[in-house]
């Protein structure tokens, strides 16, 4: 799964990952002081418990997609697209069954990049 906000991203030209919009809205002033607790605990969860890439890894293009069994991780991204949502984001959530180049993975996320072999399906 793969949560993303309409707005487009320069190096991979595919739909910005919520991530992008949750650290714009928490530096914008817009939150109330409880919205900007809540989202940076979520920011914080996922700081601690999700892996990242080493630094040799060209994150520029690549496409970040959880796994379905990435229960922990999903739930905390509905919290984070509840908040964006109030604040007038239009989140739209991917599936894809398969990627057609993947570079990295956990056991929670496979990184790829963009492929016309993805399969990807749009649910809201």
């Amino acid at each position: 799964m793969r949560f993303v906000i309409t707005q487009i991203g320069e190096d991979s030209r595919q739909p910005q990952g919520v991530f992008t919009a949750a650290y714009a809205l928490l530096g914008s002033g817009e939150l109330a002081s409880e919205e900007w607790k809540q989202l940076r605990e979520v920011m914080i969860w996922f700081n601690k418990n999700l892996p990242t890439p080493h630094d040799s890894f060209d994150r520029k293009r690549a496409i970040f997609w959880f796994k379905s069994s990435a229960e922990e991780c999903i739930k905390q991204m509905w919290e984070m697209v509840h908040l964006l949502r109030l604040h007038g984001y239009h989140v739209e959530v991917q599936k894809c069954r398969e990627l057609g180049n993947v570079a990295w993975e956990d056991n929670f996320q496979v990184a790829a990049y963009p492929s016309v072999q993805d399969g990807k399906v749009m649910v809201s």
